[in-house]
């Protein structure tokens, strides 16, 4: 995908930021279509609030994922595996361990990348005033999407909501960007869950998406093995601006 302008180089910035590993790409299994009733229906403040009680926003998170990605020219989805961390503190990292390593560290305003052979590349969103806002929102989303902190989230998306019921006893959060950058980029976000969150799938505006499911979430503190990994040794690193 190719950006020009201070304005592209925010949009090259929070789509980053956003897919944490890359572009958006088809998932076949779940189309835009799949969730036009979810976002026909607007959240009322009374299921926010129900919705709300289910769900405990924590400080801190680490746990797995798995992600899938399907190109249109591939018929099986793309799968890659690993592990996260995040802190409304330091920020979010996301380490992919299969199909090859590869480390992002997301940040107020940068974004580290640590590539299989160890090498160290940092970027920075630092040419233009709206670049920098964003960058500095980025990580603010990031965590109110993977903790649930809906309060968060209503400040900057069009919230809608398909709750839990006999027939699927997970609830459906649609999330549509207020931001006309982030809307760019990624026009519709679903969250799905119970009692943390399950699941997260983007979508861009040529319908494709990527859908990402987290398992073993573990809430406690973390500890300082885990703090001590969003600052990696800087030996060897590349720096370039965004």
């Amino acid at each position: 995908m190719t950006f020009a302008g201070s304005e592209s180089r925010s949009c090259q910035f929070i789509l980053t930021c956003i897919l944490l590993i890359g572009n958006a790409v088809s998932f076949s299994a779940h189309s835009g279509t799949d969730f036009d009733a979810l976002f026909a229906q607007t959240a009322s403040s009374n299921e926010l609030t129900q919705l709300s009680k289910q769900l405990a926003p924590s400080s801190q998170a680490k746990g797995l994922f798995t992600q899938y990605r399907h190109l249109k020219v591939l018929k099986k989805p793309l799968v890659s595996k690993g592990s996260f961390v995040f802190s409304k503190q330091l920020g979010v990292i996301w380490q992919q361990q299969s199909p090859f390593n590869s480390t992002l560290i997301l940040q107020a305003g940068r974004l580290t990348q640590i590539d299989s052979q160890g090498q160290v590349h940092i970027s920075d969103a630092q040419q233009s005033t709206t670049a920098n806002q964003l960058s500095q929102l980025m990580p603010t989303l990031l965590n109110a999407l993977l903790s649930g902190d809906l309060h968060t989230l209503e400040q900057h998306f069009q919230l809608s909501l398909q709750s839990a019921s006999a027939d699927n006893e997970q609830w459906q959060l649609g999330l549509t960007p207020i931001d006309p950058l982030v809307k760019k980029a990624i026009p519709r976000l679903v969250l799905m869950g119970e009692k943390q969150i399950q699941t997260l799938i983007l979508f861009s505006d040529n319908q494709d998406s990527s859908r990402i499911e987290f398992s073993a979430i573990n809430e406690m503190p973390l500890t300082e093995q885990d703090k001590a990994r969003f600052s990696p040794a800087q030996e060897d690193s590349s720096r370039e601006t965004r």
